[in-house]
């Protein structure tokens, strides 16, 4: 019966031994694309409430409660990118696309959070640093995503 559990712990785990890069490769490659496309939805997603907002499509509550579960996600998006980063599992231009990542969700999460100040406080010094954060994301997402 041990040589059953031998052989079988061998067929299982020899053959993920042997597709190790090919399956790490296709992690980082699965996680850099969900990555990319969750920048350019968040980013879309902050805007299109704001014009919501604007529009009077949302009242207060409603649009603070949607900023603050765009706020949550994406630090935790942050939160797991860092971790990745802390794995050492990447090298090179891997560490360098995190890096863009964390950047860019950074400003969408300072935009979002100016927003929701202005919400709150109606202060219009917030539209700025709303605005002035939402440059910078789209200038940041339009270099990651721009032609190598």
């Amino acid at each position: 019966m041990r040589y059953i559990y031998t052989l079988l712990f061998i067929m299982i785990f020899g053959t993920q031994s042997l597709n190790a890069n090919y399956a790490q490769d296709t992690l980082l490659e699965t996680c850099g694309v969900l990555s990319a496309q969750g920048i350019y939805v968040t980013y879309y997603a902050i805007g299109s409430l704001a014009d919501g907002y604007a529009s009077g499509a949302y009242d207060d509550e409603t649009a603070t409660q949607i900023l603050n579960e765009y706020i949550a996600l994406t630090q935790l998006v942050n939160k797991q990118l860092n971790s990745l980063l802390r794995s050492e599992i990447l090298s090179g231009s891997d560490i360098g696309a995190i890096v863009d990542l964390n950047n860019i969700y950074e400003l969408l999460i300072a935009e979002a959070s100016a927003l929701s100040d202005f919400i709150r406080t109606k202060d219009e010094s917030y539209i700025y640093v709303y605005d002035s954060n939402r440059t910078k994301a789209w200038n940041k997402i339009e270099e990651l995503m721009g032609p190598e």
